[in-house]
């Protein structure tokens, strides 16, 4: 099972449109639970559940702050990974710690072709419903920004995490998605260059990461 034909299953299923709801229940006191924090974890969830009753073969990793969410491929670690993010309103969260991603793909560089499945939904007190779905690769949903060439939080002056671009919608935005590979590397360069504790990464960044990409791939950065 590829990460396209899991989002087609999902279409097909009318994911869209779809309304849900999280409770909290204790000693004969109920609620409905609409924190954008836990709904997250819960539509992961969900999907796991999806996957299971549709006999869609997975495999997890032990650790859950590892990436990827799913491996979809039964044999393989390194094709076919899918990470999960949700969102409300816009896409605030986090797609990766900076550093921690760039030390990753100088070594792993085959992660650029993970798939991220990106559910967003609205609340209301009755619960949450799916506005939309996007399948979509790292520098599709990645890109610059005023501050740096991609868009990060920052604290203390040092790039923290990286924050996903605005590329939904159909209003013309300041700065669009990556539309290749290249570029989303490129744009990682730019940051290694200003960030005062990446001595050893920025070096050759680029270079490094298109010729093992290459020899893990067999494809051209």
């Amino acid at each position: 099972m590829s990460a396209q034909s899991l989002f087609n299953a999902l279409k097909a299923k009318n994911i869209i449109g779809s309304h849900g709801t999280v409770y909290f229940e204790m000693q004969n006191s109920k609620c409905v639970i609409n924190d954008s924090s836990i709904v997250g974890n819960v539509i992961q969830s969900w999907l796991q559940d999806f996957m299971n009753k549709n006999n869609i073969q997975y495999r997890t990793v032990d650790n859950t702050q590892e990436f990827p969410d799913f491996y979809l491929s039964q044999d393989k670690n390194d094709v076919e990974l899918l990470e999960v993010k949700c969102f409300t309103k816009s896409a605030n969260f986090d797609v990766a710690n900076f550093l921690s991603y760039c030390h990753s793909i100088l070594e792993k560089p085959y992660r650029l072709n993970a798939d991220y499945l990106i559910f967003e939904y609205s609340t209301s007190e009755n619960g949450i419903i799916m506005k939309n779905i996007w399948l979509k690769k790292v520098w599709e949903i990645c890109g610059g920004s005023d501050r740096s060439a991609i868009k990060i939080q920052w604290k203390k002056g040092q790039a923290y995490n990286i924050r996903p671009s605005t590329w939904y919608g159909t209003k013309k935005v300041k700065y669009p998605a990556f539309s290749t590979r290249l570029d989303f590397i490129k744009g990682l360069q730019e940051v290694l260059n200003t960030h005062s504790s990446a001595d050893f990464l920025r070096k050759d960044f680029v270079k490094k990461v298109s010729k093992l990409f290459k020899e893990q791939t067999g494809e051209d950065l």
